[in-house]
This record gives C-alpha cells, sequence and structure tokens, in this order.
C-alpha cells in the first residue's frame, strides 16, 4: 500500500469512529420514541379486539401494556440523578421494555389479522 492510501485508510477509520461514537449515545437514549412507537401499536392492536378475541391474545395485549409501563418506570428512574453504570443500564433496560412492548403488540395484531409488519 502506498503512502497516499495508508493516509485515506486511517482518516476513513478515524471518521467511521466519530460517526460510530455520535449516534450510540443518542440510539442508547431513545426510550421515549420506543415507547410512543409501543403505544402507538398497543392502541392499533385494542382496536382490532372483538368479543370473539382469544382470550390468549387478549393477555398478550395486557402483557404488552404492562411491560410499556414498567419501562416508562425505568425511563422516570434513570433519570432522578442517576448517572454512569445505573443511568445507562435503567436507560438500556427501559429502552429494551419498548422494543418488547412493540414486539408483543405486533405479535397479537398479527394473530388477529394476519398482517405483517
Amino acid at each position: 500500500m502506498s503512502k497516499k492510501t495508508n493516509i485515506a485508510f486511517v482518516l476513513a477509520l478515524t471518521s467511521l469512529g466519530f460517526v460510530a461514537a455520535g449516534t450510540t449515545p443518542a440510539m442508547a437514549y431513545s426510550c421515549g420514541a420506543q415507547f410512543k412507537s409501543a403505544n402507538k401499536i398497543i392502541a392499533e392492536a385494542e382496536g382490532l379486539v372483538t368479543k370473539d378475541t382469544d382470550s390468549r391474545i387478549l393477555a398478550m395485549i395486557a402483557e404488552a401494556k404492562g411491560i410499556a409501563q414498567a419501562g416508562i418506570i425505568s425511563h422516570k428512574k434513570a433519570n432522578q440523578g442517576h448517572t454512569g453504570d445505573v443511568g445507562k443500564f435503567m436507560h438500556g433496560d427501559s429502552v429494551r421494555k419498548g422494543k418488547w412492548a412493540q414486539s408483543l403488540a405486533t405479535q397479537a395484531i398479527f394473530l388477529m389479522s394476519g398482517e405483517t409488519r
């Protein structure tokens, strides 16, 4: 490799590192967006419920609502002065719960309507 190629390679890796470092915290603290999306999908699933809906699907929707609420509580706890590892854990936990609630609600929609996402 020539010297110019080496310099270009190092610059590319350095800029990639800056981009990755800049987006990681934003992705880690996306709690609010996760809950907004989860609540939207849960509401959509609740809109498909009929009197003949299987009780297992109703339980899945209720579980999704509970997990989303637990994630909101984790998010509030993370914002109560927790910094460092505890704050990171609490935010990560709340993001995970938001995604989990979305997944359960999406499964319920699929089971009721056959619609995939």
